[in-house]
């Protein structure tokens, strides 16, 4: 008899976790690990992106669903590591207010540990975050670095806490992004400043769909038309610049862009497909549910494209949009897509000489970190799991999941 999946999936969750506990290093007022960065140097860094942040997500969902303590242990070690050295940049008017590299970053931890345990300390930390998020400046409207990601935790805090200052403060970062929108024939898009130039992306990290994806969420909150209007100029942007290949709908990097569209979550049909999945949820709209659809397809289509079982651009990452379109189109064929994924990476599985590692994006990378590292892929195989209770720890939370009693 196949193992449940449940089962497997907690299984392997469970072994990416004691692996990434047993490299856990002790540190002044907690625990830190040390990561890669997207270079590849080693680093001791705060981040969600290639640093300790992003791996309490696993830890703290873990003690979620299993109620081990010892999970919850390493999750708050590592919480006070990051708490204790950001502190400053709660004062720092210049300092990152992002959701991968900055403030709004420490602050989902945070309030992603409260949701896990109940205790009130990291909800105060969130807090304090919002309100030195709700006084920054942001280089741009991305949701890797600017306004966006921002928009994004100042509304996972309002569910939280349903705190008016808080929705107030996501209205300005939605503000900001109204402010730098730059238009052209096809729709509304946003600039993204790479190699010395001014290119426009689709994708989700740096480019509309993910910028449009807070702006859908937080029109979910205030109902602006104006808000609404621009999601859906964006969105007309993004089908626009679409390129078909053999694999289905795709996207380059930016128009123009010489090198094969990729497939992956932070540029591709994976993040596209999830601003489309979560839009039409929260518009009711069948021609954005037949976008997220298509994109589907493509990763589908693509496989191991990049040959990784990571989130950033690996199995990981491609597959939560198939988790999301189960869940907002009931079609439990995308489920069972997600776990033909999820088993593909099991099978990124090393053991020598009686330890166990989990493998990042690229050979020989083994850092723990969340988009990167391992504890990503750790996260994923929860969410196949639990899929009902373990939501995606950087988005907003879906309606269903908002309303249902902690």
């Amino acid at each position: 008899m196949a193992m449940l999946d449940d089962d497997r999936f907690l299984l392997a969750a469970q072994s990416v976790a004691d692996s990434i506990a047993a490299l856990a290093r002790p540190a002044v007022g907690g625990a830190r690990w040390e990561t890669r960065s997207y270079t590849g140097k080693s680093q001791y860094s705060t981040a969600i992106f290639g640093g300790t942040a992003g791996v309490v997500f696993l830890f703290a969902d873990l003690f979620r669903i299993s109620g081990d303590s010892r999970a919850r242990e390493v999750a708050e070690a590592a919480a006070m590591w990051v708490e204790a050295e950001s502190k400053a940049d709660l004062r720092d008017p210049d300092g990152d207010a992002g959701l991968y590299f900055g403030t709004s970053g420490h602050g989902q931890m945070c309030l992603h540990l409260y949701e896990a345990t109940g205790r009130e300390r990291w909800l105060r930390d969130a807090q304090a975050r919002a309100r030195a998020v709700a006084r920054a400046s942001w280089p741009d409207s991305h949701v890797l670095s600017g306004s966006a990601g921002s928009v994004i935790f100042l509304l996972r805090l309002y569910q939280a806490a349903a705190d008016q200052s808080v929705l107030d403060a996501a209205v300005r970062a939605g503000d900001h992004i109204a402010r730098t929108v730059e238009r052209d024939d096809k729709g509304a898009r946003w600039d993204w400043h790479r190699e010395g130039k001014v290119r426009f992306s689709a994708g989700f990290v740096h480019g509309a769909s993910g910028i449009a994806y807070a702006l859908a969420e937080l029109w979910r909150f205030t109902g602006d038309d104006a808000t609404k209007n621009l999601v859906y100029d964006a969105w007309n942007w993004i089908e626009a610049v679409a390129l078909e290949d053999d694999l289905g709908v795709c996207w380059n990097r930016w128009p123009g862009d010489p090198h094969r569209p990729r497939v992956q979550w932070c540029h591709g049909a994976p993040g596209i497909g999830l601003f489309a999945a979560r839009a039409a949820e929260i518009f009711d709209d069948d021609d954005l549910r037949g976008l997220a659809e298509r994109c589907a397809q493509a990763t589908l289509a693509a496989g191991d494209v990049r040959s990784n079982p990571s989130q950033c651009h690996g199995l990981a990452g491609n597959a939560e949009l198939f988790i999301e379109l189960a869940r907002v189109g009931g079609d439990e064929s995308w489920m069972a897509r997600a776990r033909d994924f999820g088993d593909a990476a099991i099978a990124y599985r090393e053991e020598r000489d009686g330890e166990v590692r989990w493998p990042g994006d690229e050979p020989g990378n083994y850092s723990p970190d969340f988009m990167l590292g391992s504890s990503g892929l750790g996260h994923f195989f929860l969410r196949l799991a639990r899929a009902e209770e373990v939501q995606m720890p950087l988005m907003v939370q879906p309606p269903a999941a908002a309303e249902r009693p902690a």
